[in-house]
């Protein structure tokens, strides 16, 4: 395909002259067409800042229930399908003539053909979550029905995601590249430009970032800073938050920075981290953009690739920083800022300073390490582990970016002389200030100490998970009296399953000693047997046993007896 592309004009004429927009990037490719027989509503859509990545597809709203048809956007053949608890739950890939894949996710169900098909390698293969490459073929034309919409894997909501592909590198691209029937006449929202010091840099007199939402004042600085743009967009139909674009920054009329999402890397996805104003993104989820490029950051989306600019300016001297915005759809915002230079400063380097490019180790001053290997943050950083007592420990600085996992060792909290050291049950938990679980990291004994891995920084404890999942048949199977569940009028045989910490790993049901398929629910805590399946003896009694493992281990069992109909 041709990639789109869009230029801007300089920044012409005083410190509040706009910019000339030479043309808009439009809706130019054809040959898709609307996977959905509704009219099309973006809950979400490509570029779009989300947890360690960027959305790589639409998110179609289906009028907020499941079972929408779904159809095919071009002639193709599946190549791909994919059933798992999480992520994109079911998912299907249809590779098409023309290089392109089109991905439709979170499906409630596919066409019925594989829907049979998956089910047998579902029981061929004894398990839930299955990746499957068919090598018969299932192919359609444009417009086929392929699968109704859902909210399977984890959706946190009935829609469609929706993506195009590149079927050679499998990289995603925009998919409003293509003229879909979707509205937009609403420019991109421009909330504040970002002002970060660069070692010990001041803004306004302080060393700290600096929020300006006012177009109008003029900021001063002393020493380097950097710039980020707090920025997003949306769209016709629907107030959901979306991604922005493109966006440039010229400095005095001249082109400093630019970028633009038409195309991604999935092998690339943590660097979303990097592009972004990850202490911002981190604590309150706000889509701040970077005006930089850090030098560990890897992403194509940049024109120019080396130019990573910082800004200062002599005492007194003004400059205007013009920041422009433009979504696929042509709809356009610019303002400007003026930013004079401050008075001399000292500049000052943070401690403990790590090149991003090393490998690092830091032993605590009361036991326990952390390590991090090379390429692991994403500009040079610094890297602490401090013991708080009662247990905890802090990890990191909150607010550094990482991508590549570091290695935490603990020391194990002291026992009772009569008590002997668990040899598995040990995670490592980060809680919120009420208590509740924000992560749970599975952990292994070594040389005395708890060794986990992790990505994220904040405060961790050391926790013994010796609790097995809960397994519970729904309500709607229990009798006044006798434990036999009963079925009649039933079309599945529901259980609740949960864990209350290491999470759950793995699930397994048989009736009468035969491996038999449950589907999997977690965000809903439920597993199912569809008697559709015919794996039972109707009319009798038969046994049922249900296992279920968390991730350190413990095993939880249910044995009992149901009456099918």
């Amino acid at each position: 395909m041709n990639v789109l592309r869009f230029f801007f004009v300089s920044l012409i004429g005083s410190c509040t002259a706009g910019a000339v927009w030479s043309q808009s990037p439009g809706r130019q490719q054809e040959g898709l067409t609307s996977p959905l027989p509704i009219p099309l509503v973006l809950a979400g859509n490509f570029g779009e800042l989300r947890t360690d990545h960027f959305h790589t597809g639409l998110d179609f709203k289906t009028q907020g229930r499941e079972g929408i048809p779904v159809l095919a956007a071009a002639d193709g053949v599946i190549s791909r399908l994919k059933v798992s608890p999480y992520g994109y739950g079911n998912a299907l890939y249809l590779n098409s003539p023309g290089g392109l894949t089109t991905v439709y996710a979170h499906l409630q169900k596919f066409d019925p053909a594989i829907e049979q098909w998956v089910l047998e390698e579902q029981y061929r293969l004894k398990q839930f979550a299955v990746n499957l490459y068919p090598k018969r073929s299932f192919s359609f034309e444009q417009g086929d029905t392929i699968g109704w919409s859902g909210n399977s894997g984890g959706s946190s909501g009935p829609h469609l995601h929706f993506e195009v592909r590149q079927t050679a590198s499998e990289k995603p691209l925009n998919p409003l590249l293509w003229d879909f029937p979707i509205e937009d006449h609403r420019a991109p929202q421009l909330d504040a430009l970002w002002f970060l010091p660069v070692n010990g840099a001041q803004i306004q007199g302080v060393d700290a970032p600096f929020r300006s939402s006012h177009s109008r004042d003029t900021i001063a600085i002393s020493g380097s800073i950097r710039l980020a743009v707090e920025a997003l967009d949306r769209l016709d139909g629907a107030n959901n938050t979306c991604g922005v674009f493109a966006m440039e920054a010229r400095l005095n009329g001249a082109l400093w920075f630019s970028w633009q999402l038409d195309t991604l890397d999935f092998s690339l996805k943590l660097d979303m981290n990097a592009h972004a104003y990850f202490p911002v993104w981190e604590k309150q989820g706000v889509q701040v953009h970077r005006l930089h490029r850090l030098p560990g950051n890897r992403l194509p989306v940049y024109k120019e690739s080396a130019l990573s600019p910082e800004l200062s300016l002599p005492t007194g001297e003004v400059a205007v920083v013009g920041i422009f915005l433009e979504d696929i759809h042509g709809n356009q915002t610019e303002r400007t800022w003026i930013v004079k230079g401050g008075e001399a400063y000292v500049e000052c380097m943070p401690h403990k300073l790590y090149p991003y490019d090393q490998s690092c180790f830091v032993l605590g001053e009361h036991g326990g390490s952390v390590s991090a290997p090379a390429h692991a943050f994403y500009d040079d950083f610094w890297l602490d582990l401090e013991d708080l007592g009662s247990g905890r420990w802090h990890v990191g600085t909150v607010g550094q970016a990482v991508r590549k996992k570091l290695t935490v060792r603990l020391p194990l909290p002291p026992l009772d002389s009569t008590e002997t050291v668990p040899s598995r049950g040990w995670v490592a938990t980060m809680r919120e200030k009420d208590g509740a679980l924000k992560a749970v990291y599975p952990a292994t004994l070594s040389e005395g100490e708890a060794v986990f891995s992790t990505r994220k920084f904040g405060t961790y404890a050391l926790e013994l998970d010796t609790v097995p999942p809960s397994i519970e048949p729904n309500r709607v199977h229990l009798s006044a009296s006798g434990s036999t569940l009963r079925m009649s009028g039933r079309s599945q045989l529901r259980f609740s399953v949960s864990d209350d910490l290491s999470g759950l790993e793995e699930i397994n049901g048989y009736i009468d000693g035969s491996w038999v398929l449950f589907r999997w629910d977690p965000k809903r805590e439920r597993i199912w047997y569809e008697l559709s399946d015919e794996k039972h003896r109707s009319g009798a009694e038969v046994r049922v046993e249900i296992t279920a493992k968390d991730a350190v281990g413990n095993v939880m069992k249910w044995d009992g007896i149901v009456a099918f109909p």
